[in-house]
């Protein structure tokens, strides 16, 4: 069995799951949660309790997805790997994406950054976030725009930059 079967074979078995009306449901909301209006927002969540501490995060995060981003944006482009629709024959997709490659998931980055941006600047009970970053990551392969070894590309992304840049911070 190669890495190749098993991400096919997932991706199909979480399609067919995607088919249940709850499961595409929760698979929407937990994608759309990692939009990226969660990131946006919450510097100004912290502003309610000190406005210095908004400013760090503000600047923490700017600088951390810019990082994030030049290289998710490189990494996609330069590998150029086919989303599930276009590599799989026969299969649809719930949803259509943005962009036409799927190594590694941007959702999956963002949100992996995010949490770990969070339990290093502000606690470590942040840390239970990361169960909200594999649910996105797990909505979009159910949502068939990505493989799971994408997911699993975008987690590393996110978390290593994470790590990184609020280690130069912090």
């Amino acid at each position: 069995m190669t890495l190749k079967s098993v991400d096919v074979s997932l991706v199909l078995h979480m399609a067919e799951r995607a088919s249940r009306p709850a499961s595409r449901r929760r698979y929407l909301w937990l994608s759309k949660s990692g939009d990226g209006w969660l990131y946006l927002i919450s510097p100004l969540i912290f502003a309610l309790s000190s406005t210095t501490a908004a400013i760090q995060f503000f600047y923490l995060c700017g600088t951390a997805f810019a990082v994030e981003r030049s290289l998710y944006w490189t990494i996609k482009n330069t590998t150029k790997r086919l989303r599930p629709p276009q590599a799989i024959p026969g299969l649809r997709s719930v949803i259509i994406a943005h962009d036409r490659f799927s190594l590694p998931s941007g959702h999956t980055s963002g949100a992996f950054l995010f949490v770990t941006l969070l339990s290093q600047a502000l606690s470590p009970l942040w840390l239970l976030g990361y169960f909200w970053a594999a649910g996105v990551g797990t909505s979009r392969v159910g949502l068939g725009v990505h493989f799971p070894t994408d997911v699993c590309a975008g987690a590393a992304l996110g978390t290593s930059v994470g790590l990184l840049i609020s280690g130069a911070f912090l």
